[in-house]
């Protein structure tokens, strides 16, 4: 069952009568176009009986659309103003369906959040509209995971999308593509404008499915090539040696490094190539691990 829409003026309403509005710290732009939050649903269905995470629900535009699908939802949402906005726009949706958990997604910046990583053994999907400012710490930090959702639809902005997508050579091509190439299937369902959101941001949106790979790593190989990724980006225009050789900890690696890596750099190397070499730094510099700050553009 496809809900009523909700007009700009209604979510206005809902929102000052809880005293919230949207918070740019926390990366919040509502979509607010109804055509489009019932494409995203077509785009992670079939949804009937099964059990969804949606990080960032807001105001619970798209949970609207999730629950008139059949879906279960559970609602991630560091915004303690929201839960009584989504309340007040639900109508007649189920509420029995929904789950929703205050608590931040993220510990820090680089690892899931204790309730999050929580809830991932338990979910069938993950459909959200992502928050900006989170989308790609928590993306990198999902492909790194165990147990990731067997498929995940989420809005994200057009130039994560780009950077999740990239391939060797381009100024996109970092630690986040690398780990999205060897763990995950991306696809480009479609791309949202501006105007679509309330308040609109400044950029360009997609909407991406991703799938995990059946031949993904296990989590110790993806530790273990976070851990040279980020010594391997930190100066992405040197070569591979002196890029690792000033990452944090990394000169007594660098001074056993092979020869070739005076040559190499790694925004030229493939995802393959990266986790070969990763498992020669894991020889030569021992201990010597740091997760990138997938969230962020290597320099």
């Amino acid at each position: 069952m496809r809900p009523a829409p909700v007009s700009l003026v209604r979510l206005k309403a809902a929102l000052a009568a809880a005293g919230a509005s949207p918070r740019k710290r926390h990366g919040q732009h509502f979509l607010l176009d109804d055509n489009l939050l019932a494409a995203i649903v077509r785009a992670a269905e079939p949804l009937d009986g099964k059990r969804v995470l949606e990080v960032g629900p807001g105001p619970g535009l798209l949970t609207r659309h999730l629950l008139g699908a059949g879906a279960r939802v559970v609602g991630l949402e560091i915004d303690p103003l929201m839960h009584a906005v989504a309340r007040d726009l639900m109508g007649e949706l189920p509420p029995a369906s929904l789950r929703w958990i205050e608590a931040d997604a993220l510990a820090g910046s680089r690892r899931l959040g204790p309730e999050l990583a929580q809830t991932l053994g338990h979910v069938d999907a993950m459909v959200s509209n992502l928050p900006y400012n989170i989308a790609g710490p928590l993306l990198g930090a999902l492909a790194c995971h165990p147990t990731p959702p067997a498929r995940q639809t989420v809005l994200v902005q057009r130039e994560m999308g780009d950077r999740l997508t990239a391939q060797p050579g381009s100024r996109d091509y970092g630690p986040l593509a690398v780990l999205m190439a060897l763990t995950s299937r991306v696809k480009l369902d479609r791309p949202v404008r501006p105007q679509s959101f309330w308040p609109p941001p400044r950029v360009e949106s997609v909407v991406l499915v991703i799938e995990p790979l059946p031949d993904r790593p296990d989590s110790a190989t993806l530790d273990l090539v976070s851990g040279f990724l980020a010594a391997a980006f930190h100066n992405r225009r040197k070569t591979l040696w002196n890029s690792v050789r000033n990452a944090p900890g990394g000169q007594s690696g660098a001074a056993r490094a092979p020869e070739a890596w005076k040559t190499l750099r790694a925004e030229a190397l493939d995802p393959v190539q990266l986790c070969a070499l990763a498992h020669t730094w894991a020889g030569i510099a021992p201990g010597e691990r740091h997760r990138p700050e997938t969230g962020r553009r290597s320099h």
